[in-house]
């Protein structure tokens, strides 16, 4: 797969996913609110206040996300059309560092998910069950959308070392 390929297929996911965290970033604010509407006491707040949190980072995050992927692809390939085995050599180490977090924030999504189930299981609260339903859904959330950025990145990664190995 030639750079340029790789770079518009790997950014594109990354647009992709700022897109579809925007719509998930409303839906879990409406969520939230059905449930102030319609739940009471710490069940209630044991799940709103965590979805008003995750809606919002996902809505303004996503849109984030779309707004810098636009300007960095734009970078990106202005400085391939300088010099490409300088551009290649220093996205490569962006993306080492980027590749590096894949396994932590993996774990953080599996302690987050264990104190879920713990929340869920062992705790014998309203508030407990609420906060674990929502840690739960971090957690899986958290999850999906990292394994497929983690599965992008790394047919971009390889492109990035080919083109560093062979200017």
């Amino acid at each position: 797969m030639q750079l340029l390929e790789a770079l518009t297929t790997y950014f594109r996911g990354e647009r992709g996913i700022g897109m579809a965290l925007v719509p998930v970033g409303f839906a879990l604010l409406a969520l939230a609110f059905y449930l102030w509407r319609t739940q009471s006491g710490g069940f209630m707040w044991g799940l709103v206040a965590p979805l008003v949190v995750l809606g919002l980072a996902g809505a303004a995050g996503g849109a984030g996300l779309v707004i810098r992927t636009d300007a960095q692809v734009a970078e990106l390939t202005a400085q391939h059309a300088e010099d490409p085995a300088a551009m290649a050599s220093a996205e490569a180490e962006r993306m080492e560092k980027v590749n590096a977090n894949w396994p932590r924030l993996k774990i953080v999504w599996l302690v987050l998910a264990a104190a879920a189930f713990t929340l869920l299981f062992v705790v014998k609260k309203d508030w407990a069950m609420g906060l674990g339903l929502a840690l739960l859904l971090t957690s899986t959330l958290g999850m999906w959308i990292d394994v497929f950025a983690e599965r992008r990145a790394e047919p971009y990664t390889q492109a990035l070392e080919r083109a560093r190995q062979d200017p």
